[in-house]
């Protein structure tokens, strides 16, 4: 693939719209998880949605998992505890998802969601979205709405770092999609279009 087909392939970003709930992916390093949970908790303070789901157990979970360390950033920013959602025992993207729906099942909010803003790397978001889109309901509505900090569309080509980053993602979703494991979903392909 070229880097513009790669670029359109992994690359996934939308303008915040009204939702009932943000929902915030961890990641594999603490800069990305904090990235991500200022990006979440400025959607919430800007008035996107009045709740925020925090999600991941993973690899950093040594001693915490990652949605317990993503809730406390969330927490020193500013939102109370009766706006944050945790989903802890994941420890990828697909469990990321299908544990977060158990967790709004649990608290008797799944079905009453109607719009749900999605909280990634940019490199990350058509994943984040097709495994969503996999676990909830097709009658939510799913929204990407980035972190534009580290690598993304605009800059992932100038950083050898970022250069490995998304060509190992463009790798998995490929994968991904030839298996069967994820289906496509349509969606905006560029931030604020």
């Amino acid at each position: 693939m070229t880097d513009d087909e790669i670029s359109e392939f992994v690359f996934m970003c939308e303008d915040p719209v009204p939702a009932d709930l943000l929902m915030v992916f961890a990641a594999a390093n603490e800069v990305d998880m904090e990235r991500r949970t200022r990006r979440g908790v400025d959607l919430y303070r800007a008035g996107h949605a009045s709740r925020i789901l925090v999600t991941g157990g993973g690899v950093l979970a040594r001693k915490c998992p990652e949605a317990r360390r993503l809730a406390q950033i969330a927490k020193d920013l500013g939102v109370p505890n009766s706006d944050l959602l945790i989903e802890d025992r994941s420890s990828n993207t697909f469990e990321n998802a299908e544990f977060s729906r158990s967790v709004l099942q649990a608290a008797h909010l799944l079905d009453s969601l109607s719009t749900v803003i999605l909280v990634s790397s940019e490199w990350h978001m058509r994943r984040v979205m097709f495994t969503t889109r996999k676990y909830f309901p097709e009658s939510i509505r799913l929204v990407c709405c980035p972190t534009c900090e580290g690598c993304n569309r605009e800059n992932w080509t100038q950083s050898e770092t970022c250069r490995k980053e998304v060509a190992s993602e463009a790798l998995l979703l490929e994968a991904f999609l030839e298996t069967g494991a994820l289906s496509e979903v349509a969606g905006d392909n560029g931030c604020g279009s």
